[in-house]
């Protein structure tokens, strides 16, 4: 008697417990067949993916949170001041707003009047945006402070000017974490 019929048998009823385990978990849900008695009345299994924010997105969920802000206006190609829109490692939206702390007479798209947000196509490229802001900030401390925040969706950098009092600033960070 060969050992080897038995040993493909345990291999091959192994390999089909491992692989179950590797479904795609995107993918819709086995249904019963029409008629089915195990099942009555049961409705078909959907998934609604939820919609990437983007930076106006993010702007008018805080503003209607309750935060101060104003005169909010969207970036594209032709106005992002950083050039980074749409470019590899760069972010996918860019939307800036006054706050009242901000300078009124900084540049329209800038920190400098108060809240700019950036979305990215990866947690990392926030991260590594945020990480380059600071570093640059941390170097020429005469170019000011930034407050960054990021809601749950992580790919959303939320730059505050550095303007703002530590205190009011808590209130921003609260309704940013709370998205």
């Amino acid at each position: 008697m060969s050992r080897f019929p038995a040993a493909f048998g345990v291999v091959a009823l192994v390999a089909a417990v491992a692989l179950s385990a590797c479904g795609d978990d995107n993918a819709p849900a086995a249904q019963a067949p029409a008629g089915d008695s195990t099942t009555p009345n049961a409705a078909p299994a959907t998934t609604v993916a939820a919609e990437p924010m983007d930076a106006r997105g993010v702007i008018d969920s805080l503003a209607a949170a309750g935060l101060p802000l104003t005169s909010i206006v969207e970036q594209d190609e032709n106005t992002d001041p950083n050039g980074k829109l749409g470019r590899p490692g760069g972010y996918t939206s860019r939307a800036s707003a006054d706050v009242p702390e901000g300078r009124k007479d900084g540049e329209k798209y800038g920190i400098d009047r108060g809240l700019v947000v950036e979305v990215f196509a990866t947690p990392e490229d926030a991260a590594t945006r945020s990480k380059f802001i600071q570093d640059a900030l941390k170097a020429a401390q005469i170019l000011g402070t930034e407050y960054h925040y990021q809601p749950a969706d992580k790919r959303v950098l939320v730059r505050l000017t550095g303007a703002v009092k530590p205190s009011r600033a808590k209130v921003y960070e609260v309704a940013v974490t709370s998205l």
